[in-house]
Parts: C-alpha cells; sequence; structure tokens
C-alpha cells in the first residue's frame, strides 16, 4: 500500500522510530533507528512495508529502495518474518549477503539472529541466482562527542535486533576501546564484529 513516507523524525528507540507526516506519527520499525537523528526541521524520506497480520498491522522502514527489495525478498522466504528480515538488513554490507546466498555460505548466513541451518538453507534455497547485485555506499557518520549513553543506546538496538546477551558481551569490549562514535557507528561497527566472529 505505501511506498514512502517523507516527514520528521521525532522519536527513536532500540526498535522503532516514530516519524511524523503532516500531523500523524507513524510507528515505523527499523533495522538502525540510530541511522537517524530528532530533526524538526528536516525532512527523511523512508521506504516503507506493510506487514498485517491476524492480530496487528505493523510498518517497517528501510533507508532506501534497494532495502525495501531486498526486504521484501527475504520475507517470502519461508520462515523469515519482518523482524528476522530487518535484523539481516541492520547489517549494511548487502554486498556480503548476496555473496553468501549466492556461494551458499551457510555459516555466514547462520550468524545473523535466529537463523539456523535449517533458515540460512531456506534463503539459498529461494534466493539463490535471484539477488541483483546491491549497491553499498555507506556513508561515513558525523562523529560527534559520544558519551556511554550512545554505546549503551547500540547495545540495546542490537538486543533488539535479536542478538543474544551472551554474544553483545563478547564484543562489548570492543566497542568500548573505541574512541568516541555516535550510537549509529556503535551499532554498526558492532554488526561488523559479530559477523566475524
Amino acid at each position: 500500500m505505501y511506498e514512502y513516507l517523507i516527514g520528521y523524525v521525532t522519536q527513536i528507540t532500540p526498535e522503532f522510530l516514530v516519524l511524523e507526516v503532516q500531523g500523524v506519527g507513524y510507528k515505523l520499525f527499523v533495522g538502525n533507528p540510530y541511522r537517524y537523528e530528532i530533526n524538526k526541521k528536516k525532512l527523511v524520506k523512508i521506504f516503507v512495508h506493510e506487514a498485517v497480520s491476524e492480530t496487528e498491522i505493523s510498518l517497517y522502514g528501510l533507508y532506501d529502495a534497494e532495502d525495501k527489495e531486498l526486504f521484501e525478498k527475504l520475507i517470502l522466504v519461508k520462515g523469515i518474518g519482518p523482524k528476522s528480515a530487518l535484523a539481516i538488513l541492520a547489517n549494511e554490507d548487502h554486498s556480503g549477503l548476496v555473496d553468501a546466498i549466492n556461494h551458499d555460505d551457510v555459516a555466514y548466513l547462520k550468524k545473523f539472529p535466529k537463523i539456523g541451518p535449517k533458515a540460512a538453507q531456506q534463503i539459498i534455497l529461494d534466493l539463490k541466482g535471484k539477488m541483483n547485485l546491491f549497491s553499498d555506499n555507506p556513508t561515513e557518520p558525523v562523529v560527534k562527542p559520544a558519551s556511554n549513553r550512545n554505546l549503551a543506546d547500540a547495545l540495546d538496538a542490537l538486543s533488539a535486533l535479536g542478538y543474544s546477551t551472551k554474544v553483545i558481551a563478547k564484543i562489548k569490549p570492543e566497542l568500548e576501546d573505541q574512541e568516541s562514535m555516535t550510537t549509529d557507528h556503535y551499532l554498526s561497527y558492532g554488526l561488523k564484529l559479530l559477523m566475524k566472529k
């Protein structure tokens, strides 16, 4: 139904953000809410996918058209729901994901939360050879003076994506050793570390 929404980000939590569009606040579940910032003067365009179930209607926010296309391919895979797809997309290395699918790399896919061997095999079975090469041009975030709050928010976001406390604890010391970072940068770096474990 919706392709995208343009509005102002008015609230950010580890799991979702609120985008105000002409006086209406839309709750959007996003993979990395800290990619955005609360700013009532700057319009933001977020691609959306509406998911309807017996018990609820949810909106999932995607960073761009490529993310939306990839998200919609992932949720067609048996056993992959919108939240699992978001967790996969939170890692901005989409070319690595596509490469893993096209080269039967089950080990890589199992690094995502709640993706076991069967789900990884199903992703490969359903999507191998059907993935376009997604361009991966992440922009470096502006580094602001960080506080422990930025790191804490990033760790909360990893937990909201489905990573266990035990797994997060393994990378926490390495994140703490980093110089000042934004929450987005901590989260992106944490996701990269998790994919290496």
